[in-house]
């Protein structure tokens, strides 16, 4: 069996994803700063075998408690999509610092430590996949948007650095980069 962790579960790419996932044979971790219950109930109704995590990802105890049981679950992770986001629609003048700094924390920062703790169970299996939900903003400059542009740059470099030191020992790392999803 193989078992995907997937952030941002409860609605949307996240939720997309797990249908998805569970309809090719996984079994799911999902995460999310609230209750997954809906996509819960139907990848269950599919058949699957899920688990919810809520809490935030951008707190390290959080990813390392929920590395832990999927660890002490399934003893293994194929593949891991880091999709939660979070963006404020503000010019760059008008944006609080710790507003900035909250979305580079769930957006970049949070991936870090969902790949690092994860990554290292697929660097021990030699396979594995991460998956990095980007978005075109990390692609070009989007206005009223500076904290999640630079979050999503952020994230398509640390995706290329993963590959660049992952790629060889077995575990892939790539973005995907979607257009606006009204979720």
């Amino acid at each position: 069996m193989k078992v995907a962790v997937i952030t941002g579960a409860a609605q949307g790419i996240g939720r997309r994803t797990a249908e998805v996932l569970v309809a090719a044979g996984y079994a799911l971790a999902l995460l999310d700063v609230r209750s997954c219950e809906a996509t819960l109930a139907a990848v269950r109704a599919a058949g699957a075998d899920a688990t919810e995590f809520v809490g935030d990802i951008s707190d390290e105890g959080v990813v390392i408690r929920a590395a832990r049981a999927v660890t002490k679950r399934w003893g293994r992770v194929d593949a891991l999509v880091n999709n939660a986001g979070i963006s404020f629609i503000t010019p760059a003048e008008a944006m609080e610092v710790s507003d900035f700094r909250r979305v580079l924390e769930v957006n970049l920062v949070a991936s870090f430590l969902l790949a690092k703790q994860f990554g290292v169970m697929m660097l021990k299996q030699r396979s594995g996949s991460i998956v990095n939900v980007a978005s075109i903003a990390g692609l070009m400059g989007v206005s009223d948007r500076s904290a999640y542009n630079a979050s999503k740059h952020g994230l398509i470099g640390l995706t290329r650095t993963l590959a660049a030191e992952w790629g060889g020992r077995g575990v892939r790392c790539n973005a995907v980069c979607p257009g606006w999803v009204k979720t």
